[in-house]
Protein backbone atom coordinates (compact mmCIF):
# COMPACT_ATOMS: atom_id res chain seq x y z
CA UNK A 1 0.00 0.00 0.00
CA UNK A 2 1.56 2.77 -1.05
CA UNK A 3 1.96 5.86 2.02
CA UNK A 4 0.74 9.25 2.85
CA UNK A 5 4.33 10.98 2.20
CA UNK A 6 4.78 8.67 -1.36
CA UNK A 7 0.80 9.58 -2.11
CA UNK A 8 1.54 13.43 -1.60
CA UNK A 9 5.00 13.43 -3.43
CA UNK A 10 2.63 11.91 -6.46
CA UNK A 11 0.03 14.26 -6.01
CA UNK A 12 2.81 17.20 -6.21
CA UNK A 13 4.21 15.28 -9.32
CA UNK A 14 1.13 15.10 -10.89
CA UNK A 15 0.94 18.95 -10.43
CA UNK A 16 4.32 19.86 -11.79
CA UNK A 17 3.84 18.25 -14.80
CA UNK A 18 0.59 19.98 -15.73
CA UNK A 19 1.40 22.70 -15.06
CA UNK A 20 5.26 22.44 -17.00
CA UNK A 21 3.53 21.86 -20.45
CA UNK A 22 2.64 25.44 -21.83
CA UNK A 23 -1.18 26.27 -22.12
CA UNK A 24 -3.07 25.49 -25.26
CA UNK A 25 -6.46 26.60 -26.45
CA UNK A 26 -9.15 23.60 -26.40
CA UNK A 27 -12.47 23.03 -28.06
CA UNK A 28 -13.08 20.22 -26.61
CA UNK A 29 -15.55 19.55 -23.36
CA UNK A 30 -14.16 20.37 -20.18
CA UNK A 31 -15.51 17.71 -18.73
CA UNK A 32 -13.69 15.39 -16.57
CA UNK A 33 -11.70 12.45 -17.71
CA UNK A 34 -10.20 9.63 -16.08
CA UNK A 35 -7.07 8.40 -14.73
CA UNK A 36 -6.40 5.25 -15.89
CA UNK A 37 -4.36 2.63 -14.36
CA UNK A 38 -2.88 -0.53 -15.59
CA UNK A 39 -0.99 -3.36 -13.65
CA UNK A 40 2.08 -5.74 -15.75
CA UNK A 41 0.97 -8.88 -15.76
CA UNK A 42 3.43 -9.83 -12.72
CA UNK A 43 1.93 -7.09 -10.87
CA UNK A 44 5.13 -5.96 -9.91
CA UNK A 45 5.16 -2.25 -11.80
CA UNK A 46 1.98 -0.70 -12.79
CA UNK A 47 1.53 2.53 -15.00
CA UNK A 48 -0.79 5.55 -14.33
CA UNK A 49 -1.77 7.35 -17.65
CA UNK A 50 -3.66 11.18 -16.82
CA UNK A 51 -5.33 12.79 -19.89
CA UNK A 52 -4.26 16.31 -19.89
CA UNK A 53 -7.22 18.69 -19.14
CA UNK A 54 -9.77 18.23 -16.53
CA UNK A 55 -9.21 15.13 -14.99
CA UNK A 56 -10.64 12.84 -12.20
CA UNK A 57 -7.41 10.86 -10.29
CA UNK A 58 -9.20 10.22 -7.17
CA UNK A 59 -10.84 6.30 -7.80
CA UNK A 60 -7.09 5.43 -9.72
CA UNK A 61 -5.15 6.59 -6.45
CA UNK A 62 -7.91 5.23 -4.29
CA UNK A 63 -7.26 1.63 -6.05
CA UNK A 64 -3.68 2.28 -5.85
CA UNK A 65 -3.43 2.54 -2.18
CA UNK A 66 -6.10 -0.06 -0.66
CA UNK A 67 -4.40 -3.02 -3.16
CA UNK A 68 -3.02 -5.62 -1.54
CA UNK A 69 0.37 -5.78 -3.15
CA UNK A 70 1.36 -9.56 -1.41
CA UNK A 71 -0.33 -10.43 -4.45
CA UNK A 72 3.17 -11.05 -6.14
CA UNK A 73 4.25 -13.25 -4.09
CA UNK A 74 1.84 -16.00 -4.88
CA UNK A 75 3.27 -16.62 -8.85
CA UNK A 76 6.40 -17.21 -6.77
CA UNK A 77 4.98 -19.95 -4.40
CA UNK A 78 2.44 -21.86 -6.90
CA UNK A 79 3.55 -25.30 -7.50
CA UNK A 80 6.66 -24.80 -5.71
CA UNK A 81 5.30 -25.10 -1.96
CA UNK A 82 2.61 -27.66 -0.89
CA UNK A 83 -0.96 -25.76 -1.21
CA UNK A 84 -1.76 -26.29 2.44
CA UNK A 85 1.22 -24.66 3.74
CA UNK A 86 1.29 -21.54 1.13
CA UNK A 87 -0.34 -19.17 3.14
CA UNK A 88 1.79 -20.24 6.58
CA UNK A 89 4.59 -19.33 3.92
CA UNK A 90 3.22 -16.21 2.27
CA UNK A 91 3.15 -14.83 5.86
CA UNK A 92 6.83 -15.42 6.85
CA UNK A 93 7.78 -13.64 3.61
CA UNK A 94 6.10 -10.81 4.11
CA UNK A 95 6.83 -10.55 7.91
CA UNK A 96 10.73 -11.15 6.26
CA UNK A 97 10.22 -7.76 3.95
CA UNK A 98 11.82 -5.13 5.56
CA UNK A 99 9.16 -2.23 5.79
CA UNK A 100 7.99 -0.03 2.66
CA UNK A 101 9.03 -3.35 0.49
CA UNK A 102 5.43 -3.78 -1.16
CA UNK A 103 5.27 -0.12 -1.85
CA UNK A 104 5.00 0.84 -5.25
CA UNK A 105 7.81 3.73 -5.81
CA UNK A 106 8.08 6.22 -9.19
CA UNK A 107 10.17 4.86 -11.82
CA UNK A 108 9.57 7.42 -14.01
CA UNK A 109 7.40 9.73 -16.07
CA UNK A 110 6.74 11.29 -19.51
CA UNK A 111 4.74 13.59 -20.88
CA UNK A 112 3.10 14.35 -24.25
CA UNK A 113 0.07 16.74 -25.17
CA UNK A 114 -2.37 14.50 -24.90
CA UNK A 115 -1.37 12.78 -21.36
CA UNK A 116 1.46 12.46 -18.96
CA UNK A 117 2.04 8.99 -17.55
CA UNK A 118 3.37 8.17 -14.63
CA UNK A 119 5.76 4.31 -14.65
CA UNK A 120 5.83 2.83 -10.61
CA UNK A 121 7.05 -0.34 -9.44
CA UNK A 122 7.85 -2.54 -6.61
CA UNK A 123 11.01 -3.47 -5.34
CA UNK A 124 11.65 -6.65 -7.45
CA UNK A 125 14.88 -7.44 -6.23
CA UNK A 126 14.70 -7.27 -2.51
CA UNK A 127 11.15 -9.42 -3.20
CA UNK A 128 12.51 -12.09 -5.12
CA UNK A 129 15.35 -11.85 -2.35
CA UNK A 130 13.61 -12.96 0.50
CA UNK A 131 11.31 -15.20 -0.87
CA UNK A 132 13.94 -17.56 -2.45
CA UNK A 133 15.82 -17.20 1.06
CA UNK A 134 12.46 -18.26 2.70
CA UNK A 135 12.12 -20.98 0.66
CA UNK A 136 15.40 -21.96 0.61
CA UNK A 137 15.37 -21.75 4.69
CA UNK A 138 11.94 -23.30 5.55
CA UNK A 139 11.62 -26.06 3.08
CA UNK A 140 15.05 -27.36 4.92
CA UNK A 141 14.18 -30.03 7.43
CA UNK A 142 16.93 -28.49 9.73
CA UNK A 143 14.98 -25.12 9.42
CA UNK A 144 15.94 -22.85 12.79
CA UNK A 145 12.19 -22.18 15.09
CA UNK A 146 11.75 -19.08 16.83
CA UNK A 147 11.00 -18.64 20.26
CA UNK A 148 9.23 -20.81 21.84
CA UNK A 149 5.86 -19.46 23.19
CA UNK A 150 6.13 -19.80 26.54
CA UNK A 151 8.54 -20.12 29.41
CA UNK A 152 9.86 -24.20 29.60
CA UNK A 153 12.48 -26.31 31.58
CA UNK A 154 15.81 -27.19 29.55
CA UNK A 155 15.02 -30.58 29.21
CA UNK A 156 11.86 -31.49 27.32
CA UNK A 157 10.81 -35.22 27.63
CA UNK A 158 12.59 -37.30 24.70
CA UNK A 159 10.61 -38.86 22.12
CA UNK A 160 12.24 -42.42 22.51
CA UNK A 161 10.62 -42.04 26.39
CA UNK A 162 7.11 -41.60 24.53
CA UNK A 163 6.53 -44.64 22.31
CA UNK A 164 4.59 -46.43 24.28
CA UNK A 165 2.00 -43.53 23.35
CA UNK A 166 -1.00 -44.48 20.37
CA UNK A 167 -3.60 -42.14 20.07
CA UNK A 168 -7.04 -41.57 18.48
CA UNK A 169 -6.39 -39.36 15.30
CA UNK A 170 -8.28 -36.31 15.79
CA UNK A 171 -10.17 -36.32 12.07
CA UNK A 172 -10.93 -39.46 10.30
CA UNK A 173 -9.39 -40.33 6.84
CA UNK A 174 -6.70 -38.08 7.70
CA UNK A 175 -2.79 -38.89 8.03
CA UNK A 176 0.30 -36.50 9.96
CA UNK A 177 1.20 -34.27 7.64
CA UNK A 178 4.73 -34.41 6.17
CA UNK A 179 5.36 -30.78 5.42
CA UNK A 180 7.85 -29.72 8.13
CA UNK A 181 5.61 -26.38 8.22
CA UNK A 182 2.82 -28.02 9.24
CA UNK A 183 4.71 -29.92 12.49
CA UNK A 184 6.19 -28.75 16.08
CA UNK A 185 9.36 -26.46 15.99
CA UNK A 186 8.19 -24.20 12.50
CA UNK A 187 8.34 -20.48 12.46
CA UNK A 188 5.16 -18.38 12.63
CA UNK A 189 6.88 -15.68 11.13
CA UNK A 190 3.61 -13.45 11.03
CA UNK A 191 3.38 -14.11 15.04
CA UNK A 192 6.99 -14.24 15.55
CA UNK A 193 6.51 -17.45 17.25
CA UNK A 194 6.70 -21.30 17.07
CA UNK A 195 4.60 -23.40 16.33
CA UNK A 196 3.42 -26.11 18.98
CA UNK A 197 1.31 -28.79 17.22
CA UNK A 198 0.34 -30.17 14.41
CA UNK A 199 -1.85 -28.81 11.55
CA UNK A 200 -4.61 -31.31 10.46
CA UNK A 201 -5.45 -29.86 6.90
CA UNK A 202 -9.40 -31.36 6.58
CA UNK A 203 -12.53 -29.68 4.75
CA UNK A 204 -14.80 -26.94 6.88
CA UNK A 205 -17.12 -28.96 9.11
CA UNK A 206 -15.31 -32.12 8.98
CA UNK A 207 -15.69 -33.87 12.65
CA UNK A 208 -13.09 -33.64 15.52
CA UNK A 209 -13.11 -36.24 18.05
CA UNK A 210 -10.50 -36.91 21.68
CA UNK A 211 -7.46 -39.01 20.95
CA UNK A 212 -7.96 -40.58 24.65
CA UNK A 213 -10.15 -40.59 27.75
CA UNK A 214 -9.82 -37.37 29.77
CA UNK A 215 -11.65 -34.56 30.91
CA UNK A 216 -12.80 -31.13 29.21
CA UNK A 217 -11.01 -27.94 30.67
CA UNK A 218 -12.14 -25.25 28.24
CA UNK A 219 -14.50 -25.12 25.78
CA UNK A 220 -15.52 -21.98 24.22
CA UNK A 221 -19.13 -22.41 23.25
CA UNK A 222 -19.55 -18.11 22.83
CA UNK A 223 -16.66 -17.58 20.78
CA UNK A 224 -17.12 -14.77 18.57
CA UNK A 225 -14.79 -14.01 16.06
CA UNK A 226 -12.45 -10.85 16.22
CA UNK A 227 -12.15 -8.03 14.16
CA UNK A 228 -9.71 -8.02 10.94
CA UNK A 229 -7.99 -5.23 11.93
CA UNK A 230 -8.10 -6.10 15.82
CA UNK A 231 -5.96 -8.94 14.57
CA UNK A 232 -3.61 -6.72 12.37
CA UNK A 233 -3.13 -4.29 15.92
CA UNK A 234 -2.48 -7.60 18.19
CA UNK A 235 0.25 -9.16 15.66
CA UNK A 236 1.66 -5.90 15.86
CA UNK A 237 2.52 -6.26 19.36
CA UNK A 238 4.12 -9.76 18.72
CA UNK A 239 6.61 -7.65 16.51
CA UNK A 240 7.30 -5.25 19.01
CA UNK A 241 7.88 -8.01 21.76
CA UNK A 242 9.51 -10.20 19.72
CA UNK A 243 7.75 -13.02 20.80
CA UNK A 244 3.89 -14.14 20.90
CA UNK A 245 2.81 -14.04 24.19
CA UNK A 246 0.48 -16.60 25.73
CA UNK A 247 -2.47 -14.22 26.20
CA UNK A 248 -2.85 -13.49 22.01
CA UNK A 249 -1.85 -17.26 21.98
CA UNK A 250 -4.39 -19.15 23.54
CA UNK A 251 -7.18 -16.34 23.67
CA UNK A 252 -7.15 -15.06 20.08
CA UNK A 253 -5.48 -16.80 17.91
CA UNK A 254 -6.25 -20.66 19.06
CA UNK A 255 -9.67 -19.23 17.71
CA UNK A 256 -12.72 -21.35 19.13
CA UNK A 257 -10.90 -23.91 20.74
CA UNK A 258 -11.16 -27.45 23.32
CA UNK A 259 -8.59 -28.48 25.96
CA UNK A 260 -8.97 -31.90 27.52
CA UNK A 261 -7.10 -32.82 30.67
CA UNK A 262 -5.83 -36.90 30.43
CA UNK A 263 -4.17 -36.60 34.18
CA UNK A 264 -0.73 -38.53 35.24
CA UNK A 265 -1.81 -41.97 33.48
CA UNK A 266 -0.95 -41.08 29.41
CA UNK A 267 2.86 -40.31 30.14
CA UNK A 268 4.08 -41.30 33.24
CA UNK A 269 5.86 -38.62 35.39
CA UNK A 270 3.85 -35.63 33.42
CA UNK A 271 0.20 -34.29 32.78
CA UNK A 272 -0.91 -34.22 29.52
CA UNK A 273 -3.28 -31.87 27.43
CA UNK A 274 -4.37 -31.95 24.32
CA UNK A 275 -5.70 -28.93 22.61
CA UNK A 276 -7.80 -28.48 19.26
CA UNK A 277 -7.92 -25.06 17.80
CA UNK A 278 -9.68 -23.57 14.77
CA UNK A 279 -13.26 -25.28 15.59
CA UNK A 280 -15.93 -23.93 13.90
CA UNK A 281 -18.60 -25.43 16.40
CA UNK A 282 -18.44 -27.53 19.83
CA UNK A 283 -20.68 -29.90 20.45
CA UNK A 284 -23.11 -28.83 23.00
CA UNK A 285 -22.23 -32.35 25.70
CA UNK A 286 -18.62 -31.10 25.72
CA UNK A 287 -18.43 -28.84 28.68
CA UNK A 288 -15.76 -27.66 31.40
CA UNK A 289 -15.74 -30.13 33.89
CA UNK A 290 -17.45 -32.81 31.70
CA UNK A 291 -15.61 -36.59 31.22
CA UNK A 292 -14.82 -37.57 27.51
CA UNK A 293 -14.01 -40.39 26.03
CA UNK A 294 -11.33 -41.98 23.12
CA UNK A 295 -12.94 -41.13 19.78
CA UNK A 296 -15.80 -39.05 21.38
CA UNK A 297 -16.96 -36.10 19.10
CA UNK A 298 -15.92 -32.70 19.96
CA UNK A 299 -16.76 -30.40 17.28
CA UNK A 300 -16.37 -29.44 13.85
CA UNK A 301 -12.96 -28.22 12.15
CA UNK A 302 -13.06 -24.87 10.83
CA UNK A 303 -10.84 -21.91 10.45
CA UNK A 304 -11.87 -19.87 13.77
CA UNK A 305 -8.72 -17.12 14.71
CA UNK A 306 -7.23 -16.95 11.28
CA UNK A 307 -6.67 -13.81 9.15
CA UNK A 308 -9.49 -15.72 7.00
CA UNK A 309 -12.06 -16.11 9.24
CA UNK A 310 -11.69 -12.66 10.31
CA UNK A 311 -13.06 -11.54 6.43
CA UNK A 312 -16.05 -13.62 6.77
CA UNK A 313 -14.18 -16.67 4.80
CA UNK A 314 -14.18 -20.54 5.23
CA UNK A 315 -10.75 -20.89 3.15
CA UNK A 316 -7.53 -21.99 4.99
CA UNK A 317 -9.84 -24.65 7.57
CA UNK A 318 -7.80 -26.76 9.39
CA UNK A 319 -7.81 -28.40 13.02
CA UNK A 320 -4.85 -27.28 14.73
CA UNK A 321 -3.72 -29.31 17.64
CA UNK A 322 -1.11 -29.56 20.39
CA UNK A 323 -0.14 -32.10 23.22
CA UNK A 324 1.22 -29.95 26.36
CA UNK A 325 3.11 -32.09 28.85
CA UNK A 326 3.74 -30.10 32.65
CA UNK A 327 5.53 -31.94 35.52
CA UNK A 328 7.78 -29.77 38.46
CA UNK A 329 10.19 -28.13 36.05
CA UNK A 330 7.76 -26.81 33.41
CA UNK A 331 5.90 -27.38 29.98
CA UNK A 332 6.54 -28.82 26.89
CA UNK A 333 5.39 -29.24 23.64
CA UNK A 334 5.37 -32.74 22.29
CA UNK A 335 8.62 -32.89 20.07
CA UNK A 336 9.92 -29.67 21.39
CA UNK A 337 13.36 -28.93 19.66
CA UNK A 338 13.52 -32.38 17.80
CA UNK A 339 14.70 -32.37 14.45
CA UNK A 340 12.61 -33.50 11.42
CA UNK A 341 14.32 -36.65 10.76
CA UNK A 342 13.49 -37.77 14.08
CA UNK A 343 10.45 -35.78 14.52
CA UNK A 344 8.27 -37.00 11.75
CA UNK A 345 8.39 -40.55 12.26
CA UNK A 346 7.88 -40.02 16.09
CA UNK A 347 4.74 -38.32 14.99
CA UNK A 348 3.21 -40.98 12.07
CA UNK A 349 3.29 -43.72 14.34
CA UNK A 350 1.93 -41.45 17.35
CA UNK A 351 -1.72 -41.70 16.13
CA UNK A 352 -4.18 -44.82 14.88
CA UNK A 353 -7.29 -45.32 12.97
CA UNK A 354 -9.13 -46.95 16.04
Amino acid sequence: MITFNKLLYLLILIFFIGCSTAPTVSTQSTTNKISILTFSEDNLSATITIPKGPNSFEQTLHRLMVRDNSIVIDQYLEGIVESSIVSEMKDAIINSLPEGALEFRIKNFTSNYNSSIINLELDRKQIENTIFEILKKYNKSDAVPILPLFSIAKTPPKLKDLNNIKLLMPCADTKVPEQQLLLPNAPRAYRNGTHRGIDFYVNWGSSVRSVEDGVVIRAEHGYKEMEADFRINILNDTKILGRTPSDIFEHLLLGQAVYIDHGFNLVSGYRVITIYAHLSHINSNIKVGSAITRGQEIGKSGNSGTEDSTLKKKTGAHLHWELILQNKEGEYYLGQGEKYDVLYPFMKNLFSDI
